[in-house]
Order: C-alpha cells, then sequence, then structure tokens
C-alpha cells in the first residue's frame, strides 16, 4: 500500500503560466489463466495519450509508462508518417521497412539499428501487449532521420510538433472583480475559441492550432475559481476551468483573436419587477438573460487503483499481480457507483499506468470529492477472501495523540489553522470523517457472505491518504502473498458483492444524499 507528497497549492492575485504545460483504451488484464477482459473508462479530462500536431492536422497515439518511462508503439508512430513497407518480427526482435529505412528492434536492448547506424536510446525497447514500444526519445533521435522532417519534442512531453509547425503558447491573467474574479489569456498568435460546460467545469476549447503546453496546471486557493489545466489528449487544445463553489456564473467575451476575458461571479440577485403604469413605447433595447450557471454536479467519489504500470505491487503464488486484481476490482466498483445516477465517478489511473503519488492526489483534490477510496491487495493472513479498511494516522503520531480532534479544526477552509496546514497534512482536516466512512465500509463488508471483515479500521500511516483533501480510506483485499493461491479473489460475484458493500456505505456515509 501506498501514498504521496504533491505540489503545493499556489495562491497569488496574478499568475503567469511558463511556457511549457497535460476514449478510453481497453487493456488486457491477465486474472490467472483464464484472461478476463476488462473496459476501464478513462477520466474524460486526463487520458494516456501522445499527440503529433501537423502543420494542417493532427495524430493521436497511445502513450503507455513502463517502468516509470513514457513509451510509445512504434508502428503507430511511423504510419502517421506514411505506411511501412514491411514488417518481420521473431520471438525476441522485429525488422521494419519504412520509407527505405531498415529499423531493426531487439527487446530489452537499448540499441536500435538503422541500416548501418545504430542509435542508442535512453531506455531499452519493450513489447506490451503485442506492441513494440520504444522510450519518447526515439522521437527526437532516430525518427528524424527515417522521416527527413524535422521533430520537435522535449523529453517527458505528451506532444510533439512536426516540420514548419510553430505552436501557439500564452500567459494567463488573473485579477479580482467585485463578487468575482477575472481571467485574462493572451496569445501570441490568433486563435478561435468556444465555450462549453462539461461535468461542473467550464471548457475554452483553443480552435485548431497547436499548442505548447504549461509545464503543471494550476491550483490556487480561491472562492471563484479553483484549478486551471491544458488538456489535448484527445487531439483537441482546450483549458479547464474548475469552479471555486457551485452555483456560479462564467461570462466569457473574446476582445480578440489574440485574447480572450471572461469573469467568474455570484449570479446577480433577482430585481422585483414593478407593474408597469401603461404603455409604454418599445424603445428600449431587449432584454438579455445572463449567461446559465454551471449546472450542479453529482457528488464525485474517487477511485484509486493501487500500483499499475512498471509497479505490480503484491504477487500471488499463482502469478497474479496486485495491479491486475485492483483495476479488475475498481471497475466494478465503478460501475456499481454508476448505476445508482447518484455520483459521478474518478479513477486516478487508466489502463495500465502507474501515475506518481503527487499526481493521484492531484487529480483527486482537483475534483472535490465526497470520499475517496484506494484499492490495494495484500497478505493478510490465512484465511481467504478477507478484506481491511485503513484510515490515516500520521506515523509521528504518539498513541496519546490520536486524538487529533483536540488541536485541528475540522470545519474546512474558513478557519485560518486549516487554511495554513501543509499539503503534506491535508488528510489531517479530514480525521473524523474518514473514520467515519470506515465504520460505514467494515460494518458492510461485515454482511457479505463468505467474506472475512477485520471488523474495525485500522490507523496506519498509509502514505496515499495523507495528501487527500477529502474523507479517505484504503481498502485492502487479500490474502494476497507469493505462497497463497489468490484466483478467489478474481471471482466475478465476489467482487461484485464487494462492489454493492462500498455503494451502501457511501450511501449510509452521506446520509442518502448521494
Amino acid at each position: 500500500m501506498s501514498a504521496v507528497d504533491a505540489c503545493m497549492q499556489v495562491n497569488l492575485p496574478k499568475i503567469r503560466f511558463p511556457r511549457r504545460f497535460s476514449k478510453a483504451l481497453v487493456p488486457f488484464f491477465a486474472l490467472g489463466v483464464g484472461a478476463i477482459l476488462v473496459l476501464w473508462p478513462a477520466h474524460t479530462l486526463r487520458s494516456d495519450n501522445f499527440v503529433f500536431y501537423f502543420p494542417k492536422e493532427r495524430h493521436v497515439v497511445r502513450l503507455e509508462i513502463i517502468d516509470g518511462a513514457n513509451y510509445v508503439p512504434v508502428l503507430d508512430v511511423l504510419s502517421a508518417f506514411g505506411k511501412f513497407t514491411s514488417f518481420e518480427q521473431k520471438r525476441n526482435s522485429a525488422v521494419v521497412v519504412f520509407g527505405g529505412s531498415e529499423l531493426r528492434f531487439k527487446k530489452g536492448d537499448k540499441k536500435v539499428k538503422v541500416g548501418k547506424s545504430s542509435w542508442n536510446l535512453l531506455r531499452p525497447v519493450e513489447v506490451s501487449n503485442g506492441q513494440w514500444m520504444v522510450p519518447t526519445d526515439f522521437l527526437s533521435s532516430i525518427l528524424p532521420e527515417v522521416i527527413h522532417q524535422r521533430v520537435t519534442y522535449e523529453l517527458g512531453e505528451k506532444r510533439a510538433f512536426i516540420g514548419n509547425v510553430k505552436p501557439v503558447t500564452f500567459t494567463a491573467d488573473l485579477t479580482p472583480v467585485p463578487n468575482g474574479v477575472r481571467l485574462i489569456l493572451q496569445f501570441t498568435s490568433p486563435v478561435t475559441i468556444r465555450t462549453a460546460s462539461q461535468n461542473g467545469k467550464w471548457v475554452v476549447f483553443l480552435g485548431d492550432e497547436p499548442f505548447e503546453a504549461p509545464a503543471h496546471a494550476l491550483r490556487f486557493q480561491n472562492p471563484y475559481l479553483s484549478a486551471l489545466r491544458f488538456d489535448d489528449q484527445d487531439g483537441v487544445p482546450k483549458l479547464l476551468l474548475t469552479p471555486g463553489a457551485e452555483g456560479l456564473n462564467f461570462y466569457p467575451s473574446q476582445s480578440g483573436r489574440s485574447e480572450f476575458v471572461a469573469e467568474v461571479a455570484k449570479p446577480a440577485p433577482k430585481l422585483a419587477q414593478l407593474p408597469a403604469a401603461g404603455p409604454t413605447p418599445s424603445t428600449a433595447p431587449p432584454a438579455t438573460l445572463p449567461p446559465p450557471a454551471v449546472p450542479p454536479s453529482l457528488p464525485v467519489v474517487v477511485l484509486d487503483p493501487g500500483h499499475g504500470g512498471g509497479d505490480p505491487g503484491a504477487h500471488s503464488h499463482d502469478g497474479l499481480t496486485e495491479k491486475d486484481v485492483v483495476a479488475a476490482w475498481g471497475e466494478r466498483v465503478r460501475a456499481a457507483l454508476v448505476a445508482t445516477n447518484k455520483y459521478r465517478v474518478v479513477v486516478t489511473r487508466t489502463g495500465d499506468a502507474d501515475p506518481g503519488f503527487d499526481e493521484r492526489a492531484g487529480i483527486a483534490n482537483d475534483e472535490r470529492p465526497v470520499a475517496f477510496i484506494s484499492l490495494h491487495a495484500g497478505n493478510l493472513g490465512d484465511k481467504l477472501p478477507q478484506i481491511a479498511v485503513y484510515t490515516y494516522l500520521p506515523s509521528s503520531l504518539t498513541a496519546a495523540s490520536k486524538n487529533t480532534s483536540t488541536t485541528i479544526t475540522h470545519s474546512g477552509a474558513s478557519d485560518e489553522r486549516w487554511a495554513l496546514l501543509p499539503w503534506n497534512q491535508l488528510q489531517l482536516a479530514h480525521v473524523e470523517p474518514s473514520r467515519k466512512l470506515a465504520r460505514e465500509l467494515e460494518r458492510q463488508f461485515s454482511s457479505v457472505q463468505g467474506l472475512t471483515a477485520s471488523g474495525e479500521d485500522v490507523e496506519a500511516p498509509v502514505r496515499m491518504l495523507r495528501n487527500i483533501d477529502a474523507p479517505a480510506v484504503a481498502v485492502e483485499i487479500g490474502s494476497f502473498a507469493p505462497d497463497v493461491d489468490a484466483r478467489p479473489l478474481t471471482n466475478g460475484a465476489l467482487q461484485d458483492q464487494i462492489a454493492g458493500a462500498i455503494v451502501r456505505a457511501l450511501d449510509a456515509f452521506l446520509g442518502g444524499r448521494g
């Protein structure tokens, strides 16, 4: 089990972004001898893709994280530039002929041969789900030699610019106005902007121009606008604006093609209309209605399937890995929650990726969830199946100081002490709600026939929980150990029963208001 440190929150009256800034894939999870296909839905505002920007079009390929590094499928990359002549593969090697160049790859080798020349990559070539994968430094080293075009790519980014493409950059200013805040975007080239609301956020679509994105999303403490994130992972550049509260209005006005201005403000109070004394001339301009407020979104529940990518987690005797089991289990929980029509569900990882601790916490805190549940599998003893629930307790706290409610006020951001809590102590403001959620989960798990529940929540320094700004728990299923056959944990009926118990626990925790 694991947890995180993430970036510090920022609260500045005026913010300028740096120049550089980040549907669903169908992954296959090996679950025992029989493979179970799991449709893993991508978070609609985040995905694992790589975008190639050409002068008049763009091309999206799958991005996969292997051992902490970004990889792309080499055949899909080459197909973005034309048809390859031939492709032959053996057990541990492959040969691709493209545009008159012969590329030779060997699994696990950093060296790639192009004709008679050899090139060294930063990471070895890998094979994933039957596809030959190359690390993304392939794009800046070998690819230009093969396609005979300029490739502008910065290591770690999720986009590359081909040929003479000159990406648009922008700055953003945030300034207060009465009852709201004003956002001013300045672009280096003209753009065509369209706005919409989606999942409780405002979306600013940035037209068809290629964009050089800032390095990070901005999260800041503001009652009107709490986050701004650039996203182009579906090939459509856009900005995602998260309001600081429900019911706020968004007033966009593009003053020029190189500038965009929008205000986020409270709705104007309704004024009583006096009855007219008689007929009036129709010379007054027609009344206009203000833009609609963002519709209230459903309460958000964040699911965090542990591990993934190059971090498989625990292993069982029969070859199962923790990352695959919790991914399939998490999908059951997600589907059960969505089926109630009471919740919007966000997952912290899509497919076989392994987002860092900071990224998982950032995804969760951006969504302002009513609950955060991290899913794990581990060694819980001899009995199978078992389940345990954990809440966060800092490792530095002694038994005498476990009652954090005596030293920390849980009233939210309006309390001065809470506002000054460091990022790595955010969970301390939610200790009691987290314990309440854990007790409800334990109560519901104990009603699942054949499942052994611990009967009480356990306080532990679970690092994944400490940076979560919401009621948060970790749920661990077991036993899952090198000397145990964990196949029963992949039973769909059992996973459905556990998912149903989680739904009932959340309903009870929220008092039926889900």
